[in-house]
Parts: C-alpha cells; sequence; structure tokens
C-alpha cells in the first residue's frame, strides 16, 4: 500500500503577491491564521486582489478586525468535546479531530483555533478514546473525520484510523471533510482510494466554493473516488466577493451534479473572528436561495444552512425560520439580529449585517 508524504512547509506563490501584501504576512505572522496554499491551487488564481480563487488563500488586513460577536471558537467546539479529539454535539454523531494540518488554509476558515496550529497528529491513545467511545454508546451512528484535513495524513495512517472504527462499530458510517480533490488532487492516488474502499461504507465531503476550482485534475479525482463506490458530496461556503452570485452558484452546482458530485450545504458563515469581509447577510442568502430554487432541480439545489451561534447546531435557513430582530448591523443604531431557533426549539441570534 502506498503511503504519502505532504510537505507542509509554506509554498509562498509570490509573483502572485505585491510588496505590501508580503509585508503585512511578515509582519503579522503570529497573528493571523496560517499562510499556506498548494503550487496547483495557486495556479489556478488570476493576478486581480478580487480574483475568487485568489481570496481563498491570500490574507487580508481585515482579518486582524475582530467584531463584538465573533469568536475564535464560533460553534462552541471546546465545549462540547467527549475526549481530546472527539467533539460531540448531537446525540448521533461524533467529530474526530485527527490533523491540524491543511495542504492549504483557507481565510474563511471556521476553525481557525486549531487548524494550522502546532497541535500534533492523532495519536493511539486518542484512537483508542475513540474506540471507547463508540463502542460504548450505541446511539452515535457515524463518525466524521475532521481537522485539518484527514487526507493530508499517510494512507498507513489513514487506514488505521478507518480500521479501528470500522473494527469497533461494523454499523458506523464513516464521513471524511477534505479540500483535498480542490486543493491537491494528485493525493487522490491508487493507495488512498484502496484504504477508503476497503473500510465502506465511507463518505467524502469535499468544499468547492467556485466553478472554476472544478478542473481536469478535480474531476478526475472525483472520478477515481466515485468508481470506488464511495459517494460525494459538496459542501460550499457563501463568501462574500466570491461566489454570493446566483449565476456562479448555478454553474457551480451543474458542475458539481455533472462531475458525480451532489451539491449538499450552502453554508452561511460563521461568525468566526476576522471573516466578517467574508460574510454575506443572512437576507442576501435567503434572497439567493429564492431565486435559484426557481431555476434549478432539486437534484442540483443544497441545503442553505447556518451553524448557530454558541454551539446551537446546524439548522436549515428558509423563508421565515429567521426572525429579525432590530436594525441592520451596519446601520444606524444598536446592531440588529436574526432570531432562529434550533432542532431542539431553542432561540439563538444571528447578527443583521445588511
Amino acid at each position: 500500500m502506498e503511503n504519502y508524504s505532504f510537505n507542509n512547509e509554506g509554498f509562498s506563490p509570490k509573483e502572485l503577491l505585491d510588496r505590501s501584501e508580503l509585508d503585512f504576512i511578515e509582519k503579522n505572522s503570529s497573528s493571523l491564521h496560517k499562510y499556506h496554499v498548494t503550487e496547483y491551487y495557486a495556479s489556478l488564481a488570476g493576478s486581480e486582489k478580487n480574483d475568487p480563487v485568489r481570496m481563498q488563500f491570500v490574507p487580508d488586513k481585515r482579518e486582524l478586525v475582530t467584531l463584538p460577536y465573533e469568536k475564535s471558537d464560533p460553534l462552541c467546539e471546546v465545549d462540547n468535546k467527549a475526549g481530546r479529539r472527539i467533539i460531540k454535539r448531537y446525540h448521533d454523531r461524533v467529530l474526530f479531530l485527527v490533523t491540524a494540518r491543511c495542504a492549504m488554509y483557507c481565510r474563511h476558515c471556521f476553525r481557525r483555533y486549531y487548524a494550522g496550529s502546532a497541535a500534533e497528529d492523532v495519536t493511539d491513545r486518542d484512537i483508542n478514546e475513540l474506540v471507547r467511545v463508540i463502542s460504548e454508546n450505541e446511539n452515535i451512528k457515524e463518525v466524521l473525520l475532521t481537522g485539518g484535513d484527514p487526507l493530508i495524513l499517510s494512507n498507513s495512517r489513514l487506514s488505521f484510523i478507518l480500521e479501528s472504527i470500522r473494527g469497533a462499530r461494523k454499523d458506523i458510517v464513516i464521513r471524511i471533510g477534505t479540500r483535498i480533490p480542490v486543493a491537491l488532487p494528485s493525493r487522490i492516488d491508487d493507495g488512498l482510494l484502496s484504504v477508503l474502499s476497503l473500510n465502506r461504507p465511507v463518505y467524502v465531503f469535499t468544499q468547492f466554493n467556485h466553478f472554476r476550482e472544478l478542473t481536469s485534475k478535480s474531476r478526475c479525482a472525483a472520478e477515481k473516488i466515485i468508481n470506488k463506490g464511495i459517494p460525494l458530496f459538496n459542501q460550499t461556503v457563501l463568501l462574500k466577493g466570491i461566489n454570493d452570485d446566483e449565476a456562479v452558484l448555478e454553474k457551480l452546482f451543474h458542475d458539481l451534479v455533472y462531475a458525480g458530485i451532489k451539491p449538499y450545504y450552502l453554508f452561511q458563515g460563521d461568525l468566526a473572528a476576522g471573516t466578517s469581509h467574508f460574510r454575506v447577510p443572512l437576507a442576501r442568502g435567503l434572497e439567493i436561495m429564492e431565486n435559484l430554487s426557481r431555476r434549478m432541480s432539486g437534484l442540483s439545489l443544497p441545503v442553505y444552512a447556518v451553524d448557530l451561534p454558541g454551539g446551537g447546531g446546524k439548522v436549515r435557513l428558509f423563508s421565515g425560520s429567521a426572525v429579525p430582530e432590530g436594525g441592520g448591523a451596519n446601520g444606524d443604531g444598536e446592531a440588529g439580529f436574526f432570531r432562529i431557533k434550533n432542532y431542539e426549539g431553542e432561540e439563538y441570534l444571528y447578527p443583521d449585517e445588511s
């Protein structure tokens, strides 16, 4: 079985950055979310600062601005830990943080408190703890491997994790959250495909945010995964200046379906510190989805959702699900909010940034 080793030592596409950007990164390296991008993904970007691919990996001075309602851990994952690497916010599934490393570090990342940090990769002790938790709790039906990016791990290490989970509970559904098909499609090698196939049922969830990310190489990587009997789903993040446009999203979702990837979620931006410049006003997001629902089939249309701040969990957004209260956050007077009920009927506030 092939083994994969990823050099995560900071490829820097300097030809894409001007002097002020390079100086900014050097001066604020200790305060910024880690800067790293693959040479492949950087090659997809244009030189314009508002290029939708470029904006996803080039640090911006607005990342140093934290609004009052933004948090380093906006989903309160640390408060919902059931182990050193285990997060349990729902009764039927757990998240397992297998690594803090990524092939590239997205500037809109909501888990920047962990991704890109110096945290070590998952240990045998961590894996044994997960095995114990899922063995003792039959209500847990799914394990989501996340991080960081799980597919950064070597094939042998990933195999050990999957086999340990499958050995503990044969009925467990395993999900893997990854941007590897987007950022480093060459990683989808025969050894990795064998590991995934031998541990089915495995579901892979990736994140294509713009149709330009669907290249011949990423389509080929997706096809290899699908041909091994592994379903592929996509979770797009709604991002200002990148994909907050009906035509862009319509093409993205259509192209995903054509590539055999089901558009699963369109996520409203999380309230992560330093990401306000990426967030689309929730009212605009609802408008976009309403317009797309008139133009696209259910096969191509994802569910619009938000992870509520304060650990409220994931909820679907639709007309009437978010009740406005007060004025806009960027208008006169006090900031306004939307009241949104979670799956348990509890109310949470999400800012009205219109």
